[in-house]
């Protein structure tokens, strides 16, 4: 009895899968299927570009479907096997959500689609010339820098959304430290956009060229003492408060190179027509195959320069002094007032009191036989540091007369 429960069964068994494969291979019922990770592609992309227009977002649009079909037939499908499209005809500028159109295989059935819309911005499409900065993978030994460096191209035009193209910073070029040699080697490197923070970006962004051109060696570095001769006054009105020219500067190239100089002589810095703080840039006439280093890439004479103080005095007539008048005669200003503006530095100028100027005339400064006459007015003072002193009016009306013929 127990053998024949045994049979039985298994003849049970037996039939189930005979009859599971018969439906599987022959039947083949109708079954849904859930694919995923469908990406969307834009179309029409160069029609938005005619309008100088293009999608600013880099997000990757992805999709999910449920397909219906026979079992057989949907069980092997994949993401691959749908094209999944966004049309961007007909849309301008802003926020859009736009319908998504799926085509699938032609023996299954497209159920559902989600998300039905993406959300698009479609922004202007702007151009600009970004520079070429390069990086170096590790820091270099003390006294060795790359020198003689040049790129083709030394910037590259970068082509995307406003939004996008306005947080490109630079343009990144590495080059492995390591690679470098004495003497002048040419490496291609792949350009890398940088935003604004320092990460580096990737998107769908063009770029003018996508591969450089660099030229570097790997130098030694010496410094070098400098003689820099500094020509001319600072223009009226101000003052030099500080000026600084450096007595060495650093300069790179080929050992052999450089130990040859000993000293190095700048042309004159001519501060004649400075009138603001700033660093004069130093002209230095170096040998061939020697540059500047980069500690010295801005070398220059720094001056520091500031506007003088200035304060002003009124006199009247009587309190300008006349001087050379000969016994029996007296002199009498016609100007009742005379302003008196002293010009200097403003430690000098803010301490100074109206008795330390003198405005006077010199009554021997006339004409033999004239009584009356316009003289400048002259001053006496003892205080030093005073750049200029001026009166309004420069000259007075002056009479001269006898005292006893009055």
């Amino acid at each position: 009895m127990l053998r024949s429960n045994t049979i039985n069964k298994i003849i049970a068994v037996a039939v189930a899968l005979v009859i599971w494969a018969y439906v599987i291979t022959v039947v083949n019922p109708p079954h849904t299927e859930a694919i995923k990770d469908i990406p969307v592609r834009f179309t029409n992309m160069d029609i938005l570009g005619g309008r100088n227009l293009t999608v600013s977002s880099d997000v990757v649009f992805a999709i999910d479907v449920t397909v219906e079909g026979k079992r057989a037939d949907v069980r092997k499908l994949n993401a691959e096997d749908f094209d999944a499209t966004v049309d961007l005809i007909g849309w301008s500028r802003g926020e859009h959500n736009i319908p998504v159109e799926v085509v699938g295989p032609d023996n299954v059935e497209v159920i559902t689609v989600n998300p039905m819309r993406v959300a698009v911005n479609i922004e202007d499409l702007v151009s600009i010339s970004k520079p070429i900065n390069i990086e170096y993978t590790e820091a270099f030994p003390e006294g060795k820098e790359p020198g003689f460096v040049s790129m083709v191209p030394n910037q590259i035009e970068v082509s995307g959304a406003k939004s996008q193209v306005d947080n490109v910073d630079y343009i990144s070029v590495k080059v492995d430290s390591s690679e470098l040699r004495s003497a002048l080697r040419t490496f291609n490197i792949m350009a890398q956009i940088v935003d604004r923070e320092g990460q580096p970006i990737y998107s769908d962004m063009r770029l003018s060229q996508r591969e450089i051109e660099v030229a570097a060696m790997l130098c030694d570095v010496k410094e070098i003492p400098l003689n820099v001769d500094i020509v001319g006054d600072v223009p009226p009105l101000l003052e030099v408060t500080s000026l600084v020219a450096p007595k060495t500067v650093y300069i790179r190239g080929a050992q052999s190179a450089i130990d040859r100089i000993s000293l190095l002589t700048a042309a004159a810095v001519d501060i004649s027509r400075v009138d603001v703080t700033s660093k004069i840039p130093i002209q230095i006439e170096l040998p061939m195959n020697v540059e500047l280093a980069d500690k010295s890439s801005n070398v220059g004479v720094e001056i520091n320069i500031k506007g003088i103080s200035t304060k002003e005095f009124s006199y009247t007539s009587n309190e300008i002094m006349m001087e050379g008048v000969s016994e029996g005669y007296a002199a009498h200003i016609n100007d009742s007032r005379v302003t008196v503006r002293v010009f200097g530095a403003e430690s000098v100028v803010s301490e100074l009191t109206k008795g330390a100027i003198r405005p006077y005339v010199d009554i021997s400064e006339m004409e033999d036989g004239d009584d009356t006459a316009n003289l400048p007015i002259r001053f006496a003072y003892e205080t030093s540091g005073l750049k200029r002193v001026e009166a309004v009016p420069e000259r007075v009306l002056l009479n001269i007369y006898e005292i006893n013929g009055e």
